[in-house]
């Protein structure tokens, strides 16, 4: 009787289990609800080797990488003393400014010039402060050769974006945030870096571990770079593609608090008259709420 009784009680918990079900409705993974939602976790040794000057990247389309190191200060050789122009070396694309608010370029280098002192420079726009945003399109039309044919857009961003930072005041801090269909922080999301000599040189070395891929997605960007603590005393925002045209109107609410300049990069030109219209508008108009500047750089063709 008692292994009949115990049978006849499992068969009716097993029946309820099989039943009952939690419906956890209200839960928000990030996204839509039916994104996947991927997570990127450092060990000590990983987050180690991100310190070193051996750093690479097999590919961007990853999710953002969340570490709690404070600050990334320190390279394995402290005594190394590559160049900023060094690791930039045989990269002297033809660039052609236009738009407005833009000093000249140099042709021999392809570089707009690199702030000193309390500010920056990228592409020839000029900001003032301390701390300084770079947010840089790395989609696949990235990988569009330019005038000279035998360095991509990416080659010349990447260049300017160097010299930039080797520009700054050792003072200063930075990040970057590259974006494609998602956004990456190089030095680990939430971050301000300093501008020491050492990882200036560990930048350089970093960006060249990057291969463009994917669409042009750079809300995720904006949304990193609006997380920091303290806030930004300058955006710079580069693009060579169209992106959503509600883009605009989410950088405006994310932009709040303090009214942060955005200054925007529009690389290149885009084959559709509309879509190229449209961007330069969008470029404009994010620069123009902020209280940025904006220039067009242009490809000079043979």
């Amino acid at each position: 009787m008692g292994l009949g009784f115990s049978i006849v009680i499992h068969l009716i918990v097993l029946t309820i289990a099989a039943i009952v079900t939690i419906d956890f409705g209200t839960a928000d993974v990030g996204g839509d609800q039916g994104d996947d939602v991927d997570f990127a976790i450092l060990t000590d040794a990983e987050l180690a080797q991100m310190q070193s000057p051996e750093v690479s990247y097999e590919s961007f389309e990853v999710a953002p990488i969340a570490t709690d190191a404070a600050r990334i200060d320190l390279l394995s050789d402290q005594s190394n003393e590559d160049s900023i122009d060094e690791l930039a070396d045989s990269i002297a694309p033809s660039l052609n400014p236009g738009g407005g608010a833009l000093t000249s370029i140099d042709t021999s280098t392809g570089s707009a010039g690199a702030g000193t002192g309390d500010g920056a420079s990228f592409f020839g726009l000029e900001a003032s402060g301390r701390r300084f945003a770079y947010i840089v399109d790395i989609s696949g039309s990235m990988n569009t050769l330019g005038a000279s044919g035998a360095l991509t857009r990416w080659d010349q961003t990447r260049s300017e974006l160097i010299r930039s930072i080797s520009g700054l005041d050792e003072n200063a801090q930075f990040c970057v945030m590259l974006y494609s269909s998602n956004a990456i922080a190089i030095f680990g999301q939430g971050n301000w870096t300093q501008a020491t000599q050492a990882n200036k040189v560990l930048a350089a070395r970093t960006l060249f571990g990057f291969d463009p891929n994917g669409g042009t997605k750079p809300l995720a960007g904006f949304q990193m770079v609006f997380d920091l603590e303290p806030q930004s005393d300058a955006i710079y925002f580069m693009t060579d593609g169209l992106f959503d045209t509600e883009i605009p109107l989410q950088v405006r609410a994310l932009n709040r608090r303090e009214l942060v300049p955005i200054h925007t990069v529009l690389f290149g030109e885009l084959a559709n008259p509309d879509d190229a219209q449209a961007a330069l508008n969008m470029m404009r108009i994010i620069a123009r709420q902020s209280g940025g500047k904006f220039t067009h750089v242009r490809e000079i063709r043979p």
